[in-house]
């Protein structure tokens, strides 16, 4: 299937990092409002549509890949520990290595850590019992990222892969930015403007037999072999257009290995898979724990 990288330059504060499932779920809101649920249903059931995504990525970056240990010098350690502290790869580091992935040969410039960008922002608990605010115990503080107040990190890079046109692909992630995603869309958080949508041909155009994961997503024994991956839980909440109308919005938490996570692909995909049941009384609410994932060698 089709590769496609869109670069994201937001607008406005995050109040919901750029994640992959949550993504999705927004997408499916998008189609089910301008298609109907019969369409969304299909959509969901055709594999060769369901979009695999990944996270949003500092723009011209990759997550470091998951390698196996490598013997040391001991001149190396000290550097070694350091590069691990650094969460992303540039996409033009990982092009160079990919046919002997060696995390010795990376150079500084090659890598960069998350980027500081989260401001703690002070609110008051609207008291519902009359008008006002509660004056006591009332303040509370949430996080937001604040990364699009600085152009050198205010772009991110999106990767969908799917058999769904680049147009189409481009103008549900622009519209999903019109409108707001995550956390206080409501109050002009989540938005985005989609400066650049294209077709990438070269991080798929390789033989393996590992594979990268950019996305949050599932173990499937059956099609990924010798994996490694660092976990990490994801407690989920429906969208307004259900939690509003009365249904409970917590999600069964599932557990989701990270951006990064690498494996041995045991056929064509796909790998990991759409899990169901995740809600109590809503059967139909799904998470997109399927992965998107670029082949490469790793050193002897």
């Amino acid at each position: 299937m089709p590769l496609y990288r869109l670069t994201l330059c937001l607008t406005a504060p995050l109040g919901t990092a750029v994640q992959g499932p949550t993504l999705f779920g927004q997408i499916c809101w998008l189609r089910r409002e301008a298609e109907g649920e019969a369409a969304l249903k299909a959509w969901l059931s055709d594999p060769q549509t369901i979009w695999r995504l990944s996270d949003g990525f500092p723009a011209g970056f990759l997550p470091r890949p998951l390698a196996r240990p490598r013997p040391l010098a001991p001149a190396q350690l000290e550097r070694v520990k350091e590069m691990k502290k650094r969460k992303y790869v540039s996409r033009q580091a990982f092009l160079r290595l990919r046919d002997a992935w060696d995390e010795g040969q990376l150079r500084d410039e090659d890598t960069a850590p998350e980027p500081d960008c989260h401001r703690q922002i002070t609110r008051n608990h609207v008291d519902r019992r009359g008008q006002g605010t509660i004056e006591e115990g009332g303040l509370f503080r949430v996080s937001e990222d604040w990364r699009f107040a600085d152009e050198r990190t205010r772009d991110l890079d999106l990767y969908v892969e799917t058999a769904e046109t680049l147009d189409r692909v481009r103008d549900l992630v622009a519209e999903l930015g019109r409108q707001g995603y995550g956390r206080g869309a409501s109050l002009g958080r989540g938005l985005w403007q989609v400066a650049e949508a294209a077709e990438e041909t070269a991080l798929a155009d390789h033989p393996g037999p590992r594979r990268l994961s950019l996305s949050r997503g599932v173990l499937d024994p059956a099609t990924m072999r010798a994996a490694l991956w660092r976990a990490e839980p994801q407690a989920g909440r429906l969208g307004p257009q259900l939690s509003l109308a009365g249904v409970a919005p917590f999600k069964r938490p599932v557990l989701l290995t990270r951006p990064g996570a690498t494996f041995e692909a045991d056929g064509p995909g796909p790998f990991g898979r759409l899990l169901h049941e995740v809600h109590p009384d809503r059967p139909e609410v799904v998470v997109n724990a399927l992965h998107l994932a670029l082949p490469f060698q790793e050193a002897a």
